[in-house]
């Protein structure tokens, strides 16, 4: 089994547009993109680490903070997710433009890791 180490964890993002998926959480691993007129929306996936910084085992992980927005180098919008078991999640209402997204893992401390590869997304 491979460790994931805190700082160098996958973040794999999905994308589809449309309105249909409010609220919705997928852990499927296949895109879609759907035309429609309307908002888009973002499913944002990553790996969980198990690993601190330092190796030592992770065993204080209470949830993540997904950063988002539409300057690569000004994520000012977040989602703050609670639970370990949650690697997946759906953001609603995105406009017309490229948006740019990163996660963090927090522990039970509210200490963060380091922001994950900044990813975007361009919503026509």
């Amino acid at each position: 089994m491979r460790k994931r180490n805190l700082t160098g964890w996958v973040l794999l993002v999905l994308f589809a547009l449309g309105g249909c998926h409010h609220g919705s959480h997928s852990s499927s691993s296949a895109a879609s993109v759907n035309h429609r007129s309307g908002s888009g929306s973002a499913t944002v996936s990553w790996d969980a680490p198990t690993t601190t910084t330092t190796g030592a085992a992770l065993t204080d992980l209470a949830g993540y903070r997904i950063y988002f927005g539409t300057d690569a180098n000004a994520l000012t919008q977040t989602v703050q997710l609670s639970g370990v078991g949650l690697q997946t999640y759906v953001i609603d209402n995105l406009s017309h433009g490229t948006w740019f997204f990163a996660v963090k893992a927090v522990t039970s401390l509210g200490v963060e890791s380091p922001l994950s590869d900044v990813v975007s997304k361009t919503i026509s």
